[in-house]
């Protein structure tokens, strides 16, 4: 396929990556005048209807999630558009690093440097946080540490989530799997402490080069993350001191409540570290209690090092209660005959391996089901070892299910179920209640609260209507739909006439931003305040006035007349070229003052006919005012 030249107003230079799903363009915007980055998906070859319309899904909710962050350590978006049927994001332009250079042993950072990179990347997330807006997928490769080699950006909300959202597909977890949270794995809700979690194992292979679950198998990888205690670090780097090594455990608790509470929370662990190198006594607490089961409470010994560590930190009483602890656990370990040794013969037990669950890959057509196990709602079919029983496995999805009877004994690694059309019921209600139901505007006969039947798995429209409220009209697909229809109805306000006197015969008069007719013409709207704006397109001429509309009264309003100014234009060294005012095109140079322009700002664009272009803006007064256009030195002057 060819790469586009030109998209929207962009000018494509190069492309700077490309992934199965995406394509990410080098571009130049002539209107600003600086680079972007230019964002889009380009489905895979042969992909279905049904996959490239949930890609396009989540490419808009990436521009929504992202699009309404602001913050120094998060990748900008500028703008975001369709072009030819491909939609795109225009975002900050970005050069550095990937933080995922830094992961190997070979190319570690010094940990103080890590550290400051991962609280800036902890200071982004908890501002998304504080918007609804939860990552998911903080990993390496998501995160861009700058030329500057100082500033950390946070990339790639394009598996973000706003609250509310409902995109994530059953049996399909989101997100990278050795830097997911254990309740991202399970499916259960998330918060900003997944993002901690992310984050802890992104700070955790910073500093040692390794990750703090490791396996060649995602379900391996799942398994650790679940079960298992990462390596200490400081077993991995020595280096490390302890106290870094104890928020990073914290970082990493599997319980939610036991992590951090906020990223802001651990991003302040961080930088209290760094300014004292030592944890506060509080935090040295909370950390204390994420310590896994079987492992020591007690503090480990102090450091020789130059630092010297803080002492004394275990109350007696906690002392007590390790020692009990200590003692209770060599009684059990007695009475279970573990000192008399293995017998021989019997290689040692692996607790992994022997318990490791078998996952069943499910797939489905078309994607986004639901899946069931045995009638029990699950997010990824997995059986127990030892399992010998029969399973039923089912997938549904709007009126469209199909399932499979699975052996315990001999599971398959993947199942595809190719879902079938069934009948659709769905629940239809509304507040208030009682509205009439139609359904592709034919009545029914039905009232809210009940239910519609649909012997097809075609798409259709639910409207409903109650005296007072506004209609509310709703497309509903049964074969993407999830659960009942509950519907809030607006109540209708009442209404006033505008009628607008005077003005020019090409002028449009809007309310707010809908355009409403032109001048001499009266207007039906809701009772209340409005603002009015006029608009003249030959003068490029804008104003606003507001008006109170009462209800069942008219109320009339002037429209402005535009006072207008001549403007000359000319260029050099190249005398042509193409002149945009306002973004439209006006006329070539050169201006002549044939056509006048409201007074006030306006802005101007030249392009010469070898593509150099010059914008400035000009406030036109009453009169005739010259300006020259500089194609060398890309100015406007006065001669």
């Amino acid at each position: 396929m060819e790469e586009p030249v030109q998209v929207g107003r962009y000018q494509v230079q190069e492309v700077i990556g490309k992934g199965a799903m995406g394509v990410v363009y080098l571009a130049y915007d002539p209107q600003i005048g600086r680079r972007v980055a230019l964002k889009t998906i380009r489905p895979a070859e042969g992909a279905k209807d049904e996959e490239v319309a949930e890609s396009r899904e989540r490419f808009q909710r990436e521009a929504r999630a992202a699009g309404s962050l602001l913050h120094p350590h998060i990748v900008t978006i500028f703008d975001v558009f369709e072009d030819r049927g491909t939609l795109y994001i225009a975002m900050e332009f970005v050069q550095g690093r990937l933080l995922e250079t830094y992961c190997s042993k070979k190319n570690l950072l010094p940990p103080e440097r890590a550290v400051r990179l991962v609280a800036q990347g902890l200071s982004a997330l908890h501002y998304a946080h504080r918007r609804g807006i939860v990552h998911r997928d903080i990993k390496p490769a998501n995160l861009m540490v700058l030329e500057d080699e100082e500033t950390l950006k946070v990339m790639d909300f394009g598996v973000a989530r706003e609250e509310g959202a409902h995109l994530t597909q059953k049996g399909f977890v989101v997100g990278t799997p050795h830097y997911m949270s254990p309740e991202q794995i399970e499916g259960r809700p998330l918060d900003g402490r997944s993002d901690v979690f992310s984050m802890g194992v992104v700070l955790y292979e910073l500093l040692c080069g390794e990750r703090p679950f490791p396996g060649e198998s995602i379900s391996t990888v799942i398994y650790r993350i679940l079960h298992d205690s990462p390596t200490p670090l400081r077993e991995l780097n020595p280096r490390i001191p302890r106290d870094l090594q104890r928020i990073v455990e914290r970082a990493l608790a599997k319980d939610p409540d036991r992590r951090f509470p906020s990223a802001q929370a651990f991003e302040e662990a961080l930088l209290r570290f760094l300014e004292t190198g030592t944890l506060e006594e509080d935090l040295a607490s909370a950390v204390e209690e994420t310590v896994p089961s079987g492992e020591s409470v007690l503090p480990p010994p102090p450091s020789t090092g130059a630092r010297r560590r803080k002492t004394g930190r275990l109350s007696r009483r906690v002392l007590w209660t390790s020692l009990l602890l200590l003692v209770l656990l060599a009684g059990l370990l007695a009475a279970s005959g573990f000192f008399r040794g293995r017998p021989e013969g019997k290689p040692p037990r692996d607790p992994a391996r022997e318990l490791l669950p078998r996952p069943v890959a499910v797939t489905t057509e078309p994607t986004g089901a639901d899946l069931f196990l045995d009638g029990v709602p699950v997010s990824a079919v997995t059986l127990e070892r030892g399992d010998r029983g029969r399973h039923r496995v089912e997938a549904r999805l709007g009126c469209l299910s199909a399932g499979a009877e699975v052996d315990g004994a001999s599971p398959p690694a993947s199942l595809l179920l190719r879902l079938q059309p069934g009948p659709f019921r769905l629940k239809v209600s509304s507040v208030p209640p009682d509205a009439e139901v139609l359904l592709d505007g034919r009545e029914t006969g039905l009232k809210t609260p009940c239910e519609v039947a649909r012997e097809g798995c075609d798409p259709f429209e639910v409207e409903l209507r109650l005296a007072g409220f506004l209609p509310r009209k709703v497309a509903v697909d049964p074969r993407t739909q999830r659960g009942p229809l509950d519907l809030s109805l607006e109540k209708e306000p009442e209404k006033g006439a505008l009628r607008v006197l005077g003005g020019s015969a090409m002028m449009q008069v809007f309310e707010e931003s809908r355009l409403l007719g032109g001048p001499g013409e009266t207007f039906t709207l809701p009772a209340g305040e409005h603002r009015i704006r006029f608009v003249d397109p030959a003068l490029r001429g804008s104003a606003e006035r507001r008006v109170t509309v009462e209800p069942g009264k008219t109320v009339s309003l002037r429209a402005p007349d535009f006072e207008t100014g001549r403007v000359f234009l000319y260029g050099r060294p190249v005398e042509e070229g193409k002149v945009l005012v306002d973004g439209r095109y006006l006329e070539d140079l050169p201006l002549n003052g044939n056509v006048p322009l409201a007074v006030g700002p306006h802005r101007f664009q030249v392009v010469a006919p070898d593509g150099r272009s010059v914008s400035f803006s000009w406030n036109v007064r009453p009169g005739d005012q010259t300006r020259v256009v500089d194609f060398d030195t890309g100015r406007a002057e006065e001669p």
